[in-house]
C-alpha cells in the first residue's frame, strides 16, 4: 500500500466526543498538527470536557440531514470518521432509534457526504456482526450472522458504506473492531461497563475485583492508541477503501484480564489487591477462536499499543471516582 505524506486536512468525528473518538481526534491532533479536525455531538447544551476546548465542536443529529449538512457546508471536508451510534443496551430498548440513528443516519451521511465532495469514509462497526459463529479462525471471509439489533443495525451501515464506496465518488473504509480498550479522555465518559475499565475501577475504589462469570470467557482486546493508530494508517494510505477486522491480535480471558490488572495496580501503587472473586454460575462452554487481522497487516500495519500503560492511565482517571467517593 503506498504512503501518502502526511498533510493537512479537514477532518469531521461524528461522535468525536465519545470514548473512541476522543481517543481518535487526541491521536489526530498530534500527527497531523496542521489539520483542523471537527467533533460533533447530538447534545450541545452539556458543558464541554475540557479536553475538547482544542477542537471545534459541532451540532449533528443524525436523524437531521439539515443538521449533517450545517456541518459539511462550506468546511471544505475531506474526511468523515463515523463514530456515531447508540449502544448496546440502547438498541435492544429502542429499536427504532437504533434503525435510525446507526443504519439510516449512517446513510444521510454518506449522501451529504458525496454532496460535498467527501473523499473519505470511515466507519466503525463491529465483531458482533459475525454473531453466534462456530468459526475457529473469524476473518473477513466468515458469513455475518448478526443476532440483535446493534448487530443488524451496523451490518446494515456497513454494506451502505462499501456500497458507496463501489459507485460513487468516494473511498468507503469498514473497521469490525473488537473489543477496544484504554483509558477515556475524561472520566464523564460512560464507558465503565467496560471490562478492563470495570476492573480498573473497582481496583481503584474497593481494593477487589469481582467478576460477573467464571472468567473463562475469551475476548480479542485491542488498545485506543492502535485503534487511533489504524485510522492514521489508512488516512495516510493512498487507497483505504474496503472491510477489515480491527482487533489487537491479543486473546485473553476475563479472568486473564483481572489479574493483568491487579499486577499493574500493584506495581503502580506497591500494595495487592485485596481477591479477584469470580461466579460459579454455569455457563456454556467457551468456544475458542481466533479473530483474524491478517488483512490489516498485510498493508504493513503494526500493532504497538502498550497494555500496562492504557492500565496505569485508567487508573489515573479512576483516582478521581475515588475522591468522588
Amino acid at each position: 500500500m503506498v504512503r501518502e505524506t502526511p498533510s493537512a486536512h479537514v477532518i469531521v468525528i461524528a461522535g468525536g466526543l465519545g470514548y473512541i473518538g476522543g481517543r481518535v481526534a487526541e491521536f489526530l491532533k498530534a500527527h497531523f498538527p496542521n489539520s483542523r479536525i471537527l467533533l460533533t455531538t447530538r447534545n450541545l447544551s452539556k458543558p464541554l470536557p475540557d479536553w475538547a476546548s482544542n477542537f471545534d465542536v459541532l451540532h449533528m443529529d443524525l436523524c437531521d440531514s439539515v443538521s449533517i449538512s450545517n456541518c459539511l457546508f462550506n468546511r471544505n471536508v475531506d474526511t468523515i470518521i463515523q463514530l456515531a451510534a447508540i449502544n448496546e443496551v440502547d438498541c435492544m430498548t429502542n429499536t427504532e432509534l437504533a434503525m435510525e440513528i446507526n443504519g439510516k443516519g449512517t446513510l444521510r451521511l454518506l449522501n451529504l457526504a458525496v454532496e460535498y465532495g467527501v473523499r473519505r469514509f470511515i466507519y466503525f462497526s463491529t465483531f458482533h456482526v459475525y454473531g453466534d459463529t462456530q468459526d475457529y479462525v473469524i476473518s473477513e471471509s466468515t458469513l455475518p450472522k448478526p443476532s440483535n439489533h446493534y448487530a443488524i443495525t451496523h451490518r446494515l451501515a456497513e454494506d451502505y458504506v462499501l456500497y458507496y464506496s463501489a459507485y460513487h465518488n468516494i473511498e468507503g473504509l469498514v473497521f469490525r473492531l473488537s473489543n477496544g480498550f484504554g483509558y477515556p479522555m475524561d472520566i464523564n465518559i460512560n464507558r465503565w461497563t467496560l471490562v478492563f475499565n470495570d476492573f480498573c475501577r473497582q481496583a481503584t475504589t474497593t481494593g477487589r475485583i469481582v467478576l460477573k462469570s467464571s472468567g473463562k470467557q475469551q475476548r480479542d482486546f485491542i488498545t485506543l492508541t492502535d485503534i487511533s493508530r489504524a485510522v492514521y494508517h489508512f488516512l495516510t494510505a493512498a487507497n483505504s477503501n474496503g472491510l477489515f477486522n480491527l482487533g489487537g491480535n491479543l486473546t485473553m480471558s476475563i479472568l486473564d484480564v483481572a489479574n493483568k490488572v491487579a499486577e499493574i495496580y500493584q506495581k503502580k501503587y506497591e500494595t495487592s489487591i485485596k481477591s479477584i472473586e469470580v461466579s460459579n454460575r454455569k455457563e456454556k462452554p467457551q468456544v475458542p477462536f481466533v479473530y483474524s487481522v491478517e488483512k490489516l497487516l498485510s498493508t504493513g500495519f503494526v500493532h504497538r499499543g502498550d497494555i500496562d500503560h492504557e492500565i496505569i492511565k485508567t487508573l489515573d482517571v479512576c483516582e478521581e471516582f475515588k475522591r468522588d467517593k
